[in-house]
Formats: structure tokens, sequence, C-alpha cells
């Protein structure tokens, strides 16, 4: 006998019901085997527990409570839910949550921390084998496209903030033994191919023993690290370049001087710091005794390679290019902003250096420069963040409507 309406429309539901709460208790679940929550890690002023080890029988109660306490801080969907709750808060209650951004480190040092940041410095996140064949298939690739046409490549990598200062992180910011995907990449590199590649870290670590390389309150590093990382550049350039040798870090002297407070305080806003503590204190200035070419950048006039309306700020993702009649050869790079401070040191070498703000290639911008060099500069956070694999697919597509 059916049932009557009622009865099939209360069983109906009934049953939603208690699928609906099978799928929900099951997410967690999911999520732990599938890795299916891709939120980036919160900032709870602490590391998520790492997986514990076994040290003995006589250790297995402790070992026991860590397995507790990282599947407390590993649970399937928890990266979502503190960000909906940190959300909620901010619109119902206008709590902004500190930090998700910004991490205050020790002695007024301010670092980024997006990009998934914490993910990538405890390590949670690194290279499998064949993301680092793709990286280098990438490479080669665009290195052999050049060759073809009779330009040289070179791959830069300035680090991030944090690689260099690690000292000044919070207390809570435990360093990991593993290797970075930047020296996992970089040692790949090293031992399957001849590819030129230059990672800034260790020449910038090693310039601290100098003097600062990197602005306390701002994510990038200043004049003298930008130095830094200049040398080591034309450095590795010269190994293509025969003759080519960067100034000596005693043709400048290098003055302390007065810098606003930098982009990680206007990130901030007045929840990270306040007053004293938003000051920048490692600004410094490069005084030349010797007299240097004007290098300031021009904006490229052709409109159909300015990828912006324009607001008015010189060269912000723009095409920009400097002129040096004392100079020969033309480079061309393609870059984030670490590369701003290079305008006046750069220019020094190459009759024309053309910088283009982006890091899939101007396919166009090649063919129509032609030039001697095409340096590749991208920042380590973001180095972290790309899909090699991706780019070559997108990057061998734009090349092919771009080649004549």
């Amino acid at each position: 006998m059916p049932l009557p309406p009622a009865c099939r429309s209360r069983a109906f539901w009934d049953t939603l019901t208690i699928l609906s709460f099978l799928a929900l208790l099951w997410l967690p679940t999911l999520d732990t085997l599938f890795g299916l929550d891709h939120t980036p890690v919160p900032q709870e002023n602490r590391l998520p527990a790492r997986w514990p080890h076994f040290s003995g029988l006589a250790q297995s109660r402790a070992y026991l409570v860590a397995i507790e306490s990282y599947f407390d801080d590993h649970f399937g969907f928890r990266k979502r839910l503190i960000r909906w709750n940190q959300h909620w808060k901010n619109q119902w209650f206008q709590t902004k949550a500190s930090g998700d951004a910004v991490l205050v480190g020790r002695d007024g040092w301010l670092y980024y921390a997006g990009e998934r940041m914490l993910e990538h410095w405890s390590r949670q996140t690194a290279w499998a084998e064949q993301d680092l064949r793709d990286w280098q298939r990438l490479l080669e690739w665009r290195r052999d496209w050049l060759r073809q046409r009779g330009i040289r490549y070179l791959f830069v990598v300035p680090p991030d903030k944090h690689t260099v200062y690690p000292e000044y992180l919070p207390d809570w910011m435990e360093p990991s033994a593993k290797p970075s995907k930047l020296q996992q990449l970089a040692e790949y590199l090293r031992a399957h191919s001849d590819l030129e590649f230059v990672d800034l870290s260790r020449p910038l670590i090693e310039a601290k023993r100098t003097g600062i390389d990197y602005l306390k309150t701002d994510s990038h590093w200043n004049a003298f690290g930008a130095f830094i990382g200049y040398r080591a550049l034309i450095q590795a350039l010269s190994r293509q370049f025969p003759g080519l040798e960067p100034l000596p870090v005693d043709a400048y002297q290098w003055r302390a001087v007065a810098y606003p407070p930098g982009d990680l305080v206007a990130l901030a806003g007045n929840v990270s710091c306040q007053g004293a503590a938003c000051q920048e204190t490692a600004g410094v200035a490069a005084l030349s005794a010797a007299a240097q070419p004007d290098l300031k950048p021009t904006v490229d006039p052709d409109p159909a390679l300015d990828r912006t309306a324009g607001d008015g700020t010189p060269c912000f993702e723009r095409i920009c290019r400097t002129h040096n009649d004392q100079a020969n050869g033309k480079a061309l790079l393609f870059r984030d902003s670490f590369a701003e401070s290079w305008y006046p040191l750069l220019g020094l070498h190459f009759r024309d250096v053309i910088y283009d703000w982006r890091y899939r290639w101007n396919w166009t911008l090649i063919e129509r420069e032609r030039p001697d060099v095409v340096i590749d500069e991208m920042l380590e956070r973001f180095l972290n963040i790309q899909n090699p694999a991706e780019l070559l697919r997108q990057e061998q597509l734009a090349a092919a409507r771009a080649t004549p």
C-alpha cells in the first residue's frame, strides 16, 4: 500500500537529512586522505604540530600525546573553518584578524606572510620529482628558444626576506631541517642541467656581515641588498659575456638615511605596529664619488605593449628602459618589483636595458627588441607557487603565435 503524500515527503526529508549528516561527518576524513582543503595555513602565533618521532616504548605516552596534538592541528578542513571564523568575526563584530598578511617579528622586523609563507617556511610543501623535472623543462625550453635566435639566457631568484633574516622571525617559527623549494630546485638543476641559474640567497646572507641588506618594515631589499644582488648577477653574466665586471662594494659610500615606513606597515594597518615600531631604520643610500650616466627609466611609448592605462606611477607594471651611450649591448628583463633597484646598476653595463613586469613572457617584445640576453628574475615566494607545467604549456602557445 503506497504511503500518503505527507509521509513520502517526510521520508524524503529524513533521508536527505541523514545523507547530509553522513556527508558532513565524512568530509574531514576525505580531506585528510585526499587534501581537498587548499586554504593557506592561518597564523596562530605558532606552527602546526608535526608528526612525532617514535623514540621507543619508554616514551610511548609522550608519543601518543604528540600524535593527538598533530591530529588536533591537521583534522580535515580545519584551515577553512578558521578562515571562516576570522571572516565572520570581521564582518559581524568588525574585529580584524591581525597578521593574515604580515608577521610581526623581533626588534621591529616585519615579514610578508602571504603566498602560503608559513607552509613554505615550515616545509609542509615541497617539490615532487615531477615538479623539478617540469621546472627543468620550462627553463631549458626558454633557453633553447632564445638560443635559436642567438640570445643568451639567465634565470635569477632573489630570496624572500625571511630566508636571509630568519633570526628576527617570531620565536614560535622554528626552522625546519628540510630544504626549501628554492634549495630543492637549485640542487636539482646543478645535478641535471647546465642551465645558467643564480640563487641570490648565499651572497645576501654572506653580505649581512658587512651591512643590513633588507628593509625592516618592507618586503624588499634595501639599496645595499640590491647592490649585492646586482654583483652576483653580473658575475653570472660574465660567464656568457667575458669582459663584464661588477662594480666593487667600495665603489659607493653606504650611508644610513631616513626612510618612510615600508609596504608591510601599510599592509598591516594599525594592528601590527604603532608609532616608533613602524619606523624604518634599515634604509641606506649609495653615494658615489665618480660621475655616473643618468639612467632614469623611461616608460615604453608603444601602447600595444603597455599593460596598464597608467596611474601616474613610473614604470609600475609597464615596460621601462634605460639607455647608456657609454655602453654596448641590450638586455631584457622579465621581472618583479625587486629589479626596480637595478635600474641605475645594470644600465652601466648595457647600452639598453628593457624591464617588463611579468612572469609569463612577452614574446612579441622579444621578437621586436632582439636583445643579447634575457634575464628571467623571479622572487622566491612567487617561484614557490608557480606551476611550471602550466607555464610551459601557455608559453609554447604564446611563442607560436608571436613567432613570424
